[in-house]
């Protein structure tokens, strides 16, 4: 774990032009298992960093984090912050809910948050919340199954978790939704980001016959070293390699940070006591918590006909009339 800092404090509301004068400040600290270059991390942050900017209830919001932390560090870091008095909500990414839950109680009015597989509902100021890409992770599949020539498609995935899962599972039902004899192929590569073993699998994956395929722990040299059509997760990463990079399938945590925000808002004002459900809370593609992003480099390759089928389904799948299932099963491959 990087050394313990307050990063970003000073620079975040002069980076966001938020005014000194207001009348009402939030301070947000974020406990982040990887960092910027995990997608899943920078997702989180860039929606902040919105959030922060619409400026709800009139608030000025700063934003700190600490990166890398392991889970036997969390207690620590989790503890350090709510013990400053500064922070009303502490996010955390990862499986950190144990941690947590040690130290919640002894900070009944800050607000803590889990997300993700890993964790557990806790209750009273403990929020679990979660992100489920299965719908937009459909589409990908659909694209998929429309543009392979080998009709062989595959996930690099990352652990075998319910998170992981349910993209896995609608990709390879988006896929055979083309056609039901499409090979799926799964390699879980056991870390959430590790560009050296997602490389190899990809490399593995093509020699397997895969020529698209969805990169859940992203990493994509393998796919240039290939030259096989790939999909970012989380969040849009056609930077990376635009020249394999198709779209991604991209997660904004805009709704939830209202969410968790609204929560702090209602306590303060009424006195009452957090009471955090015991369920997770999550946002899909209807309610503006995910999406596919543009296919930049790719508009020109794919078939006018093939975007207007996944236009279609992504359409279906906002009005409610196409519901992708929730499958957090772990895939196997074919």
């Amino acid at each position: 774990m990087k050394p313990f800092k307050l990063m970003m404090a000073a620079s975040f509301a002069a980076m966001m032009g938020l005014s000194a004068a207001a009348a009402e400040e939030l301070h947000i600290a974020g406990v982040v298992s990887g960092g910027v270059e995990s997608a899943w991390d920078r997702a989180f942050m860039e929606s902040v960093k919105r959030v922060a900017a619409e400026k709800p209830y009139g608030l000025d919001i700063t934003f700190d984090y600490t990166e890398n932390v392991q889970y036997d560090q969390a207690e620590q870091v989790y503890r350090t912050y709510a013990e400053s008095g500064k922070y009303d909500i502490i996010f955390g990414d990862g499986g950190y809910a144990d941690a947590v839950e040690q130290v919640m109680g002894d900070y009944p009015d800050t607000l803590f948050v889990v997300s993700g597989s890993g964790n557990k509902p806790l209750g009273k100021n403990g929020y679990l919340v979660y992100l489920h890409l299965h719908e937009p992770a459909y589409l990908l599949g659909l694209l998929a199954g429309e543009m392979t020539k080998t009709k062989t498609v595959g996930v690099i995935g990352t652990f075998p978790a319910d998170d992981a899962n349910d993209q896995i599972n609608a990709f390879f039902r988006g896929a055979k939704s083309v056609d039901p004899a499409i090979k799926g192929k799964v390699t879980f590569i056991q870390s959430w980001y590790d560009p050296p073993k997602s490389t190899a699998a990809t490399v593995a994956q093509a020699a397997a016959g895969a020529d698209f395929i969805y990169q859940l722990a992203p990493a994509f040299e393998g796919c240039v070293q290939k030259k096989i059509g790939c999909f970012g997760n989380f969040a849009d990463m056609s930077d990376s390699a635009p020249e394999v990079i198709v779209t991604s399938s991209t997660a904004q945590w805009d709704p939830l940070v209202h969410y968790i925000i609204d929560q702090w808002k209602a306590k303060k004002d009424s006195g009452k006591p957090y009471d955090a459900p015991l369920e997770p809370v999550w946002f899909g593609m209807a309610k503006g918590g995910l999406d596919i992003a543009p296919y930049h480099a790719w508009d020109d390759k794919i078939p006018a006909d093939v975007k207007k089928k996944v236009a279609d389904a992504r359409a279906a799948i906002l009005d409610g009339s196409l519901k992708v299932p929730l499958e957090v099963g772990e895939p196997k491959s074919d």
